[in-house]
């Protein structure tokens, strides 16, 4: 069994969003930052039109992760991940 998860990944500022880019770009630095989580993370995901643009990231984990431990990985600067948890 899984869990539903969404990402809400938000920049700092415009700069941040030009580093740490779109689509599957910045999905593939979102499963560097939870490697060994076991998350199945998407290429692709569901965007704002604002400048940062903010994603909502449909994630799906184990039943047995622990949410606190998912919610304190280390994200580096210049990114904002917040977690929410559907049941």
């Amino acid at each position: 069994m899984t869990k539903d998860l969404t990402f809400d990944i938000r920049y700092d500022n415009e700069l941040a969003h030009e580093y740490y880019g779109d689509g599957k770009k910045l999905a593939d630095r979102v499963r560097t930052i939870y490697d060994g989580k076991r998350l199945d993370i998407p290429d692709t995901f569901d965007s704002t039109f604002t400048h940062p643009p903010i994603h909502f990231m449909q994630v799906r984990a184990p039943d047995d992760i622990d949410m606190g431990d998912l919610r304190n990985v280390d994200v580096p600067n210049g990114l904002q991940i917040e977690i929410m948890e559907f049941e």
